[in-house]
């Protein structure tokens, strides 16, 4: 059986929609923030197939909430990856563009050094790296800037705002690829289907990228522009570029989050 965590989130909501023959919890039932209720659920259901959709994602509170943060993008994924390597179970774990520090202008390789900026980050990364160490078939796909109909995102924060202001400034010089959940979901089910057929590509960690690169500033303009072509009434008028440091935050953002990849 497939065994999906994170249940409310937006790749595991975009999972229900193509994976129906898959279980869903979520933290009802195994909450991150207590590994031994995920290991429970995982011997009530013995998966074949662990999808790990559940994460810490909010980038500013996790400077300030750093053991809740690291418990579930590390503790938990790790002692997910340590039963899945003790039962023979396929591991997949989503990670995030976040692991890297953002300088220069070159995308991103599987193969280049993590460094993050951010604790959110470095949670990440060490959820990563205890997945690597368990020795369990595992796919660690690294993604940036999600975006779906549902939950909390980039898009759906943009179509509020213009429908409340009639001027927006948006950071300008912060570079990478917006990804749908669905496209990540569509993805994650074409793995699955070739592992369970005996067809799996190489295990390990790949990148993947769905859109070209742009800028938190030029994804704004192409959501609203979207938005008026299919006849939304908006009120937002401009929409400014600032820089970064025009607008500060408590955890401090990559400016080069483009992921190339090596692996196909």
């Amino acid at each position: 059986m497939i065994l999906v965590f994170g249940k409310n989130g937006q790749v595991a909501t975009a999972l229900s929609k193509i994976l129906p023959e898959a279980t869903f919890l979520g933290s009802d039932v195994a909450n991150f923030l207590d590994p031994d209720s995920v290991l429970k659920a995982l011997d009530q259901y013995n998966p074949e197939v662990v999808i790990n959709a559940a994460a810490y994602t909010q980038v500013d509170k996790a400077e300030s909430e750093q053991k809740a943060a690291m418990t579930i993008n590390a503790e938990t994924p790790g002692a997910i990856a340590k039963w899945c390597k003790s039962h023979n179970a396929l591991l997949i774990h989503y990670s995030t563009d976040y692991v890297f520090d953002g300088t220069g202008e070159k995308p991103w390789l599987e193969t280049d050094e993590p460094n993050p900026v951010n604790f959110y980050g470095l949670s990440k990364w060490e959820g990563e790296k205890a997945i690597q160490a368990s020795g369990c078939k595992h796919y660690i796909f690294r993604v940036s800037w999600v975006y779906s109909p549902w939950g909390n995102n980039f898009k759906k924060t943009i179509l509020r705002l213009a429908q409340e202001r009639e001027e927006l400034k948006i950071v300008a010089d912060q570079w990478g690829s917006p990804t749908r959940a669905e496209d990540i979901a569509s993805e994650t089910k074409k793995v699955v289907e070739k592992y369970l057929n005996g067809k799996a590509p190489e295990w390990g960690l790949y990148h993947w990228r769905f859109s070209d690169y742009t800028t938190w500033h030029q994804f704004a303009l192409d959501i609203v522009n979207e938005a008026k072509n299919a006849g939304a009434a908006l009120k937002v008028q401009n929409i400014l570029p600032i820089s970064t440091e025009a607008f500060p935050t408590p955890a401090k953002r990559p400016k080069n989050s483009r992921l190339g990849t090596l692996r196909k």
